[in-house]
């Protein structure tokens, strides 16, 4: 399906409405007009989707795509999540250009559309410093591609191979730099399998608006651990600023109300899929109870309220489920961290094995029974 002109990522061709090619033969006069009745036609053509304009910052038209995504079709959301997918990874954030890949290639798309998804979620990965994980998107996506697109696939699957392709000219190195880190003609020069530890959150501290963090915490040693918690706060937006409001609430609250050093978990994901950087890493949380409990274990929290708590309200009363876009973060995040850690699964937990508490509710939890192989 070409449809993007439709979702203003291109110029919108205009057609002439029927009535138009009609009107110099009725001019001729009535007796024509009696004689042969004209049929007349109750269509009315669709006025083009407004877009923002193509000077306006990559981050304007992400907002405007992602404030419009819910009144679209299917299959013009799935062009938009691919059109989202291209401007996230603009602006480099690999984490929140994947959930929209994915959520494109799961919809109503053509073979080339999903072919554009894999090749999208491949470059994420590169952006990541992940050439593995990206080399089997990358593959899937090259048997569909061909054109510029199709060179750059088969140029960046090479590089993610370790490998090189000859008589590469200087744009198409260009053009894929920000995958390749100006590895050039020789992408055997980058390792392959490297990664870039602590590259995880796609929206940083300095983004949100953070305080900084006091003197009272320890320091964070080796980590051999994580913990998935819930903040038990009701979301149902996938605003960016809302998420900035959260954290800064969140911080607040840990800093102000509990006297803590900085907000409790290291990572925070929201409604959109977005990794959010907490508490650093070079500091112990406070998520999972006492000192021993936090020592070593790294605390991700999901943006939402997904136990019912009929008593804090009726806001409260029904449990929302994780979006599809959290979990498919989640999954992402916690490999990441065990593959970089060497964390096994049998060190994942939900916040409810700590201590006695619901968190992070019967879906996350769930979740961590079927990775962990000691709570089954």
């Amino acid at each position: 399906m070409e449809h993007w002109p439709a979702l203003g990522c291109g110029p919108m061709s205009r057609l002439t409405h029927p009535a138009a090619l009609l009107a110099p033969l009725l001019l001729l006069g009535g007796t024509w007009s009696c004689a042969q009745p004209v049929q007349r036609t109750s269509a009315v053509l669709e006025a083009p989707v407004p877009s923002p304009p193509g000077t306006a910052s990559p981050m304007i038209r992400i907002r405007y795509w992602e404030d419009r995504l819910p009144v679209l079709g299917r299959a013009d959301q799935s062009e938009a999540h691919l059109c989202l997918g291209e401007l996230y990874l603009e602006v480099q954030d690999a984490p929140a250009a994947r959930l929209h890949f994915y959520t494109a290639r799961s919809g109503e798309v053509s073979l080339r559309e999903q072919a554009q998804a894999s090749f999208g979620i491949g470059r994420s990965y590169l952006l990541q410093d992940q050439p593995r994980m990206a080399e089997r998107h990358l593959a899937e996506a090259a048997k569909n591609l061909d054109g510029p697109e199709g060179e750059e696939c088969d140029y960046l699957l090479a590089f993610a191979k370790g490998g090189s392709l000859p008589g590469v000219d200087a744009a198409l190195v260009a053009r894929t730099a920000a995958y390749t880190g100006g590895a050039g003609t020789t992408p055997s020069t980058r390792p392959n399998g490297s990664t870039s530890k602590g590259a995880y959150a796609s929206v940083q501290r300095r983004d949100w608006g953070a305080r900084a963090m006091l003197a009272n915490f320890d320091p964070m040693e080796k980590p051999w651990r994580l913990t998935v918690h819930h903040t038990a706060e009701p979301a149902a937006t996938y605003k960016l600023d809302a998420s900035y409001r959260e954290m800064r609430d969140l911080q607040r609250m840990h800093q102000t109300g509990n006297g803590w050093a900085d907000l409790g978990y290291h990572f925070l994901i929201d409604q959109a899929g977005r990794v959010i950087e907490g508490r650093p890493m070079s500091a112990q949380g406070a998520h999972a109870g006492d000192f021993d409990r936090n020592r070593g274990n790294i605390g991700i929290c999901l943006i939402g309220n997904f136990v019912a708590q009929p008593d804090r309200g009726d806001e409260y009363a029904l449990a929302q489920s994780p979006s599809r876009e959290q979990m498919v973060a989640l999954e992402s995040l916690v490999a990441s961290l065990r593959r970089d850690y060497s964390i096994p699964a049998t060190q994942v937990w939900g916040h409810q094995d700590f201590k006695g508490t619901a968190c992070p509710g019967p879906f996350l939890q769930g979740w961590v029974e079927r990775l962990n192989p000691n709570l089954q």
